[in-house]
């Protein structure tokens, strides 16, 4: 008797924008940031790669425009550090790392951008809600034009945006929406 075993059929980017999405869920509800990270830069550099060929850019990318030559390297070291060390042991394997949480939110957001790029609207909720908290909570990261940034603004005024466990709940309101 031939038994069939489950499978599932999943393009890499269905994949990784199920991995952001668990990865922002267990962002707001204050997790192990360490798996966070793992899931995220998993996720980022499949994201990468597929972004790549259609002129995406990420933050590796844009290091150029923004980092001083003689500081690339490091910057990329700085970010990719938890990663490998979180992925790899043949080397370091007695080592610690000092690892700093802010890293994660920002390969979180660059994750979550290019993902978006590629697969388009409709994005998911927690995309957008994770978009929206950083905005929120990093607003000096982008430019302010009067442009979107001013609208974005306007319709997050009065969102207390450490409130994590109102966050999940939109998320999920919104999920509930989409269905």
């Amino acid at each position: 008797m031939v038994e069939t075993v489950p499978f599932e059929s999943v393009t890499k980017l269905e994949c990784a924008e199920r991995q952001l999405r668990v990865a922002i869920r267990l962002f707001f509800e204050r997790r192990d940031l360490i798996a966070v990270h793992s899931l995220t830069a998993a996720a980022q550099e499949v994201v990468r790669q597929l972004a790549k060929p259609r002129g995406f850019k990420g933050i590796y990318e844009h290091a150029d425009e923004l980092i001083r030559p003689e500081k690339k390297k490091e910057f990329i070291e700085r970010i990719r550090a938890p990663q490998n060390f979180f992925k790899h042991a043949s080397k370091d394997s007695n080592q610690k790392l000092k690892f700093h949480y802010e890293v994660t939110k920002f390969l979180l957001f660059d994750a979550v951008l290019l993902c978006s790029s590629l697969k388009g609207p409709p994005y998911p909720p927690e995309f957008s809600a994770f978009i929206g908290w950083f905005m929120h909570k990093y607003p000096k990261v982008f430019k302010d034009d009067g442009g979107i940034m001013s609208v974005a603004k306007q319709m997050v005024k009065g969102i207390d945006f450490d409130d994590f466990e109102l966050i999940l709940s939109a998320i999920d309101c919104m999920a509930g929406q989409a269905k």
